[in-house]
This record gives C-alpha cells, sequence and structure tokens, in this order.
C-alpha cells in the first residue's frame, strides 16, 4: 500500500516537532536558562502531547 505524501509529512512533521519541543525544553532547565524553567516545562509537556498524537493518531 503506498502511503500518500500528506501522511507522510504528518507523520514526520509530528516527530520532529515533538522532537524539538523536548529538545529545547531540556535545555530550558540548565543553569544558565534556569529563568526560562517555567518555559521549559510547557515545551516538555508540549512534546509529550505531541508524541502521543504522534503515536495514537
Amino acid at each position: 500500500m503506498k502511503v500518500s505524501r500528506f501522511e507522510r509529512l504528518r507523520k514526520n512533521g509530528l516527530g520532529v516537532v515533538s522532537s524539538l519541543a523536548f529538545f529545547f525544553g531540556s535545555m530550558l532547565f540548565l543553569p544558565h536558562f534556569a529563568d526560562y524553567a517555567t518555559a521549559g516545562v510547557w515545551l516538555f509537556m508540549a512534546g509529550s502531547v505531541l508524541m502521543f498524537v504522534d503515536t495514537v493518531w
């Protein structure tokens, strides 16, 4: 079965965005960026939700 271009883009796009959210969220927990730890928590949670949606959808 051939997968449509849209389906591939959706699947890869969600994976990339969720990985970037985790990466930047993790970075904001470093001592140098301690003032932005709350934003790091939100990015971490957004990455989790996007990975869940990517897996289920």
